[in-house]
């Protein structure tokens, strides 16, 4: 690809996004001239940001996290089936002067538990959260047939929607029931350790644990189920997957999950090498 091209991931907060890092590493191993930012946008500046890449020539596209999922979905001119079918994008991509929006977290979902051989089919859910990452692992449970999907989360009204919209079970924070698969789909577990934790008290040991939360990886939400001796999946696979995704939207081109496995570690080797050479006295 001939020219320099633009694209960012947009969230508020957003500082804590490894996607900068990691999309560079694959634009380089793709030969592709790629300026990817974290862009952190109020909610309220949110449509006149997007109105402003919609017409410009050299953007590609941008990642959506937390908390613009839903009203980048409402914002977009086209959506594709995975976007609509839970009600948030974490994707847009510019097609001419409109932007499509697309869900990849609803197969990041999937191929991480599956990575870690946890079945959907069959399984009880319990969704920790109600805001757009919820509501792709409720689509992805409702998809691959689980047997029973509740719903969990402090913003009441949230709750009662993506239940409704999924036909899940709704319950509160603290009466959470007993489940095959806990994930949490709340920022929770970013910045320091709550102060209760979001597993139940009587979790069955059997369960698996699923963090979406990746920075940092080792959140207290997985250290609590391995304390328990369960079965524990960091974010970071997810992560990994919906980016992969994401990259063959934009660009048309494949990475296996060890590729991309690979170009984060490779980065993180960088930057910590370069991180040491900065503190070495000259």
């Amino acid at each position: 690809m001939n020219g320099a091209r633009r694209a960012a991931v947009i969230g508020h907060p957003v500082a804590h996004s490894r996607s900068p890092a990691l999309f560079a590493a694959l634009a380089r191993s793709s030969g592709i001239t790629l300026r990817y930012e974290a862009v952190d946008v109020h909610p309220d500046a949110l449509e006149g940001v997007l109105a402003s890449w919609r017409t410009d020539s050299v953007f590609v596209g941008c990642n959506v996290t937390i908390p613009h999922k839903e009203a980048a979905l409402a914002l977009a001119g086209d959506v594709q089936p995975a976007a609509r079918a839970c009600g948030a994008a974490n994707v847009l991509t510019r097609r001419g002067d409109t932007l499509e929006a697309d869900n990849t977290d609803v197969a990041g979902v999937e191929v991480a538990l599956a990575q870690h051989g946890v079945a959907l089919r069959g399984a009880r859910v319990a969704i920790l959260g109600a805001g757009g990452a919820a509501r792709a692992v409720a689509e992805a449970a409702r998809r691959n047939g689980a047997a029973r999907i509740a719903v969990a989360a402090r913003d009441a009204a949230r709750a009662r929607a993506t239940a409704r919209d999924f036909d899940a079970e709704l319950c509160a924070l603290d009466a959470v029931p007993a489940a095959d698969v806990y994930v949490n789909a709340t920022p929770i577990g970013m910045q320091g350790r709550p102060q209760r934790s979001l597993l139940p008290l009587d979790a069955p040991q059997s369960a698996a644990v699923f963090d979406l939360v990746y920075v940092p990886e080792e959140t207290p939400f997985v250290l609590d189920a391995r304390a328990r001796g369960m079965r524990a999946i960091t974010g970071t696979a997810m992560f990994l997957a919906q980016a992969a995704a994401t990259f063959e939207i934009w660009f048309g081109v494949r990475f296996t999950p060890t590729e991309m496995r690979d170009a984060l570690s490779a980065f993180d080797t960088l930057r910590v090498t370069a991180n040491a050479a900065e503190m070495t006295p000259s």
